[in-house]
């Protein structure tokens, strides 16, 4: 309880939620009184402090949420924006890593939760897949995927690619004509 006490209101809120989520429902009531307020200065953001904006962005591109047990780690978001906000008009990439487990996927759609960041570098959404260990036939399927995706709002109805070759090159196509940035 000391380190979390050290820690910002997140903090928190994420041990209430662990213990709620685990099954210690009487000691997470024992805590209950202490909860910090939230506050959501114009209305228009949630309890999160996302804005209706982001949320949509996020849940239309499959941006994982956060998880219920979460933690903040302002500084590595930070630098992730950071790192996302240099790329500007260029096109590139920002690879995060490290061993499994370790919070990637939870850092990196954090710093997505910023709704000038999405305004500003990602005007055309973000489209989040995750691809792991797969064989040939389960890649073809994300790639498929990711292609219908893209193409959504495209007039001419394409027929998913039907070999990891032509889905490579359909997406090659679909970054550089209709998602430059």
């Amino acid at each position: 309880i000391n380190i979390i006490l050290t820690k910002d209101n997140n903090s928190y809120r994420s041990f209430y939620n662990a213990l709620l989520h685990e099954g210690y429902r009487d000691l997470a009531a024992l805590l209950q009184d202490g909860i910090p307020a939230i506050s959501s200065g114009n209305g228009k953001t949630s309890m999160d402090g996302m804005t209706s904006y982001v949320k949509t962005i996020l849940c239309e591109g499959g941006v994982p949420q956060r998880p219920v047990v979460f933690v903040t780690r302002p500084k590595l978001v930070d630098a992730i924006k950071q790192k996302l906000c240099c790329l500007g008009n260029d096109p590139g990439w920002v690879t995060v890593y490290g061993m499994a487990g370790c919070g990637k996927t939870v850092l990196t759609a954090e710093a997505l939760r910023d709704h000038r960041l999405l305004e500003d570098y990602f005007p055309g959404g973000v489209h989040w897949i995750s691809v792991g260990k797969q064989d040939k036939a389960g890649l073809l399927i994300k790639l498929q995927n990711l292609c219908s995706r893209l193409e959504h709002d495209s007039t001419l109805s394409q027929r998913p690619p039907l070999n990891i070759e032509e889905a490579k090159d359909r997406l090659r196509l679909l970054m550089l004509r209709k998602y430059p940035r």
